[in-house]
């Protein structure tokens, strides 16, 4: 920034670009000394206060600040992100906003601003890492900066932060594990690195040790780094690239009450997909027996994202665990497979799902004496069609969808199916068009007559069991 020549004699607008592209710059190449004096002058700036911007880019300063001098330990390295759970749904994808201060109106100089700036830079912590790590605490004040926060530059290791707590002159200590809240990264495994970039000691043994040690890491860098993306987050209009930062800052400090508040208040009118993503994960690993919101979580995360795989083997293993409702599955399988081409299993859950249907339609009708006993041609299959596909708005949508799936899934991808060799593929897709189209349909037939040529029984044996339970749904007039 030398080069520049002094930047006071620049307009607000422009020195605050300068100095937000120089910041994130520096964390993108690791001079997080050169970051921390950058933010220091930008924070003195008028009109910092009010710019939720420049409190993002400070707050993501102060992140990688803090995770790169708690105890080397405790970080994760490549090979730990690489080898654990990484959640496909979420990719780690740069934060890009472009630059934009040549409006007329200077909301800076006013002390306000509804400026962006351009940054290509990760939103994580750990952004030097695979991973991704952000750690967070309790809010509070704002520090003297140049007083206490450069106190704590010089790095400490494990050892230091597990002398007893008494040393410091500090009260840490818990009358017994008890005081531990329910809620917390100590009673969970399984955290994936882009919401906990963090390694725990894996034993409770120990355990009060450790939430001493662990609480020794809320120091001014994390403070203030929740500080100013709570800024950013809560301003008018929210700057929504704060979100996942805090709420990472926030479950590394072991505040998972106040990640999930914020998930909970955050864009009220409209949840984005981003925020149901972090708000599936916290219930999976602190609340998995709440099967409702979860259920509805992933819901809602397919209605914004129907191509969402992820998602979707969620419900479908709730639903095998009886924690969530067929015909809702059916619905949530039908959305993705109109934004994408589908999976062996979700063909073959779809198939599952269909058989079930029509055989509780077919019981249901039976036991509340739909048909006269003496007559046993009454329950045909007309009877076992359920009336999710029949009635209403649903029925027309399912007409609709049942057409458009005739060329989409089947007529213009039977010789593609084929050709690919995907025996399973092509089993679980016919049988769920046998419970569509009939046992007659072309697709189901010719999948027949290959697997019978292939010799492969047990498929053979699975898809005829649908086929002889199959009753065809649709009412279009189909060319077989």
């Amino acid at each position: 920034m030398r080069k520049l020549g002094p930047l006071k004699y620049w307009s607000t607008k422009e020195r605050f670009a300068v100095q937000l592209e120089f910041i994130l710059t520096c964390l993108q190449h690791g001079s997080l000394e050169d970051a921390y004096q950058a933010a220091l002058c930008l924070m003195k700036e008028r009109g910092f206060d009010g710019d939720p911007v420049a409190n993002m880019v400070v707050g993501l300063a102060f992140c990688q600040l803090w995770y790169s001098d708690i105890p080397k330990e405790l970080q994760l390295t490549e090979l730990d992100s690489s080898s654990a759970y990484m959640q496909s749904e979420l990719p780690l994808d740069d934060m890009h906003m472009p630059v934009d201060y040549s409006k007329e109106n200077d909301a800076l100089e006013g002390g306000g601003t509804n400026s962006v700036v351009q940054c290509d830079s990760n939103t994580s912590v750990a952004n030097d890492k695979e991973a991704v790590g952000d750690d967070g605490n309790q809010q509070e004040d704002l520090m003297d900066i140049d007083a206490d926060v450069k106190k704590e530059v010089s790095h400490t290791s494990y050892e230091d932060y597990m002398k007893p707590a008494e040393a410091s002159g500090s009260d840490y200590s818990f009358r017994d594990y008890s005081d531990l809240p329910h809620v917390s990264v100590f009673y969970t495994q399984g955290l994936p690195p882009w919401i906990f970039p963090m390694k725990l000691p894996t034993s409770h043994e120990n355990l009060e040790d450790t939430v001493c040690m662990h609480r020794k890491l809320h120091n001014n860098y994390y403070k203030n780094a929740l500080k100013h993306l709570r800024v950013a987050l809560y301003s008018t209009p929210p700057v929504t690239e704060a979100l996942h930062p805090l709420i990472q800052m926030l479950i590394l400090g072991d505040q998972v009450h106040e990640a999930l508040d914020v998930l909970e208040t955050s864009f009220r009118s409209s949840d984005t997909v981003l925020q149901l993503r972090l708000k599936a994960c916290l219930l999976e690993h602190f609340d998995s027996g709440n099967y409702v919101k979860l259920c509805t979580c992933f819901e809602e995360i397919l209605k914004k994202d129907p191509t969402c795989s992820d998602s979707l083997a969620r419900l479908i293993l709730l639903h095998r665990r009886g924690d969530y409702d067929t015909q809702n599955l059916v619905e949530m399988i039908a959305m993705h497979l109109d934004a994408s081409y589908g999976t062996c299993d979700t063909w073959e859950e779809l198939a599952s799902c269909f058989l079930k249907l029509s055989q509780c339609e077919g019981d249901r009708i039976s036991i509340n004496g739909g048909c006269d006993p003496d007559n046993q041609g009454c329950l045909d299959d007309s009877n076992k069609i359920p009336e999710l596909f029949t009635s209403g708005k649903s029925g027309k949508a399912w007409r609709l969808r049942f057409r458009w799936w005739l060329n989409r899934h089947f007529h213009d991808r039977l010789n593609s199916d084929i050709v690919s060799g995907d025996l399973k593929l092509l089993t679980y897709k016919a049988a769920t068009a046998s419970h569509i189209y009939g046992r007659h349909f072309k697709y189901v037939v010719k999948t027949t007559e290959y697997l019978e040529k292939e010799d492969d029984m047990e498929l053979y044996s699975f898809l005829q069991t649908h086929i002889l339970n199959s009753v065809g749904f649709s009412r279009v007039k189909l060319n077989t």
